[in-house]
């Protein structure tokens, strides 16, 4: 049990740490785009690391804090899920993931990506159609120039 208790004071340590760190998590700060500064912050992560592991690298710890955020990514996806239900304050669900609190900074960080599509249609003159018939052209590799586009 004690050994437990070691290893969640260390990942609240670390996530503590993490999240001094905003170069490696807060998206649209300058600080998110400037190698210098995730290189600097991710030597600290790995000097903390080492306590539990002497071998520790940057992979390492990467795969660490993206194996806790995707945690609290599921995790926050069901709660978001349960105030959208409107079934009352009764039924929200509350996270039996221990250390959800401690990133509960990255909230506005985990917000989805609107979706936007791929197809750019070429010229006005292009319809629906042509659209459908390259993409499915594509789908079968049928290259695109042998497609009748009735032009």
């Amino acid at each position: 049990m004690a050994k437990r208790n070691e290893d969640r004071e260390f990942i609240i340590e670390l996530l503590q740490l993490y999240r001094q760190h905003t170069a490696l998590w807060k998206v649209k700060s300058t600080e998110y785009s400037d190698r210098n500064l995730k290189n600097e912050a991710y030597n600290v992560l790995i000097e903390k690391y080492k306590e539990v592991d002497p071998n520790a690298d940057k992979e390492i710890v990467k795969k660490k804090i993206n194996s806790l955020r995707t945690n609290y990514r599921k995790e926050l996806k069901k709660v978001k899920a349960s105030y959208k239900s409107g079934s009352g304050t009764d039924d929200i669900y509350v996270p039996p993931l221990w250390y959800y609190n401690e990133l509960n900074f990255l909230q506005d960080q985990e917000v989805p990506v609107d979706g936007s599509s791929t197809i750019i249609l070429q010229s006005e003159d292009e319809t629906q159609d042509d659209v459908d018939l390259s993409i499915n052209a594509q789908e079968q590799n049928i290259p695109e120039s042998n497609i009748f586009r009735g032009y």
